[in-house]
C-alpha cells in the first residue's frame, strides 16, 4: 500500500501545472478560432481579413501573429477542427448500418443538420468545402469512404468514384446552403430525406430502395437530441 500510494504520489507530481500564462494564450487563441469561425461564416474566406479577426477577438493584430501565421493557416485548422466534429458525429450516426448506401445517407444527414443545431458552423463548412476534398481531408471524411466501399462493392453503380463524389459533394454543399435559408429542423429534415433519396438515385439505387433508406435512416438522424 505504502510503495502504490508514494508511485501515485510521483506521477501527480510529474504532471505540469497549468499557469495563468498557459490559460491566458489558450483563451485567446480559442477566442480568434470563434472569431474567424463567425467572420468566415458571415462573408467567406476571401473577404475576411486578419484585422478583422483581431478585432472581433477583441485583441491586437500582433497578438493574432503569436499563435497563426496567416489567414490561410487559421482557415486550415477552423476546418480541420470542424472536420473531426463532423467525423465524430457521423460515426455514431452510421453505427449499426452495414449497407454504404444508409451509411453515405447518414453523413448526408449530420451534415445539413448542422444547419439547424450550429448555423455558423455549417456556413463555414458550405463555404470552405473544397478543402474537403484534399487527399488529407479524405482521409477523415466518411462520406468519400462510403462512396468508396459503395463502388468497390457495386452497390453504386452509375458512373465511377470521382463522379459520385462531384454528385454528393455538390449534393451536399447546396444542401447546407439551403438548410441555411430554412433554418428550422422540420424542413431541414424534409429537404435532407429527399435529397439524400436523390442522390442514392444519382449514384444508381432503385427508387423504392433509395426512398426506403432515406427515410428511414434521416429519421433516426434527426432523431438525435441536438448537441
Amino acid at each position: 500500500m505504502t510503495i502504490e500510494y508514494k508511485m501515485a504520489e510521483k506521477r501527480t507530481e510529474r504532471k505540469p501545472k497549468t499557469t495563468r500564462s498557459d490559460r491566458r494564450m489558450l483563451r485567446n487563441r480559442q477566442s480568434l478560432l470563434d472569431a474567424a469561425e463567425k467572420l468566415f461564416a458571415e462573408k467567406g474566406l476571401d473577404r475576411v481579413t486578419i484585422d478583422e479577426i483581431a478585432e472581433a477577438a477583441d485583441l491586437a493584430k500582433g497578438t493574432f501573429y503569436t499563435y497563426f501565421d496567416d489567414k490561410n493557416e487559421i482557415a486550415q485548422e477552423l476546418a480541420q477542427a470542424i472536420r473531426r466534429g463532423i467525423r465524430d458525429e457521423v460515426a455514431v450516426a452510421e453505427r449499426g448500418i452495414n449497407d454504404p448506401a444508409g451509411e453515405l445517407v447518414a453523413g448526408i444527414g449530420v451534415c445539413l443538420r448542422t444547419a439547424a443545431i450550429s448555423p455558423a458552423r455549417a456556413a463555414v463548412l458550405a463555404r470552405m468545402y473544397s478543402l474537403w476534398l484534399t487527399p488529407e481531408a479524405n482521409r477523415d471524411f466518411l462520406i468519400i469512404k462510403d462512396l468508396e466501399v459503395g463502388y468497390r462493392t457495386g452497390r453504386f453503380s452509375f458512373g465511377d468514384l470521382q463522379i459520385g463524389i462531384v454528385l454528393t459533394v455538390g449534393a451536399v454543399q447546396a444542401g447546407i446552403a439551403r438548410a441555411l435559408q430554412l433554418a428550422e429542423l422540420d424542413p431541414i429534415h424534409k429537404l435532407t430525406s429527399a435529397l439524400s433519396e436523390a442522390v442514392l438515385r444519382g449514384l444508381g439505387v432503385k427508387a423504392s430502395e433509395a426512398h426506403a433508406i432515406a427515410v428511414k435512416v434521416i429519421d433516426r438522424v434527426f432523431a438525435r437530441n441536438p448537441t
